[in-house]
């Protein structure tokens, strides 16, 4: 089965739209950009485009690439404090010279829509939190949808990201699967790859996973994207992969789509909150 994300998106925001609609006041999400890093303006008019169908406002707030740590952190308490304001993204990656940390933790935590504070990731690896970080909210919502079986499974996460390995780990760990978390420095990933039940993918590193190294009928979750000769890839040589996967999410069209689909998910969760 090849997942199509493009699809189950769009059944999402639909189901959306029916829910913001019976929502009363004014419901908003702000975006905090520092910079013009084009792949960043480009997520964030999907962003927008998608805000637009739900008929929810987006406002965008724009800062200098060179603004000041202390500044930056005072806009974006200042931006959680507007009412209007139901939700709160700081558009990753911010300047080299910023610690992302610093920043997202001035994000109130019943605004973090990307579950990014420090108060809410704690929450979350508690299991004590009622939205998900988005990544994991696609794998979760392809998992009950085509009823995929995790507890007991050998679960492989490829990256060590706090965008999908880090909440990936802890997701499965508290679905009772067995997991492996490896990264760059893990010797002979190939051995662990050839093991898994399932594999879930964000390391950036195209054809990093083929067709010869997995098991028939193996559950991929390919979060990565990357560029190559123009083309968006992920981290499977999808061709080979595909051919031995009971589930593959492809790259293009797979878990990206959804992701901003469940941005919103987070975003309607936090304002019936």
């Amino acid at each position: 089965m090849i997942v199509d994300g493009k699809q189950l998106a769009q059944e999402i925001i639909e189901g959306l739209k029916l829910e913001f609609n019976k929502i009363t006041g004014k419901t908003r999400l702000a975006v905090v950009l520092v910079g013009q890093d084009p792949a960043s303006l480009s997520f964030i008019k999907q962003k927008q485009k998608i805000a637009q169908t739900l008929g929810i406002e987006f406002k965008l707030y724009q800062y200098p690439e060179d603004i000041k740590v202390k500044d930056l952190r005072k806009k974006v308490g200042e931006i959680c404090k507007v009412t209007a304001n139901k939700g709160v993204v700081v558009q990753l990656p911010l300047p080299s010279h910023i610690n992302n940390q610093v920043i997202l933790n001035a994000i109130l935590k019943e605004k973090d829509v990307d579950v990014l504070c420090e108060k809410n990731l704690g929450a979350y690896y508690l299991n004590r939190l009622n939205v998900l970080p988005p990544v994991v909210s696609v794998i979760a919502y392809i998992i009950k949808k085509y009823e995929v079986d995790v507890s007991g499974k050998n679960v492989l996460i490829i990256g060590r990201g706090n965008l999908v390995g880090k909440p990936a780990s802890m997701y499965f760990i508290n679905q009772g699967a067995t997991v492996i978390s490896t990264n760059k420095h893990t010797s002979d990933l190939e051995s662990f790859i050839k093991k898994a039940d399932i594999i879930v993918s964000g390391a950036g590193q195209p054809n990093l996973i083929k067709g010869d190294m997995v098991k028939d009928g193996v559950v991929i979750f390919d979060a990565a994207v990357v560029e190559e000769s123009g083309k968006l890839k992920g981290d499977c040589d999808f061709e080979s992969v595909s051919k031995k996967a009971s589930l593959i999410t492809p790259v293009p069209g797979g878990i990206g789509p959804m992701t901003v689909a469940m941005l919103y998910m987070n975003l309607l969760i936090l304002i019936k909150k």
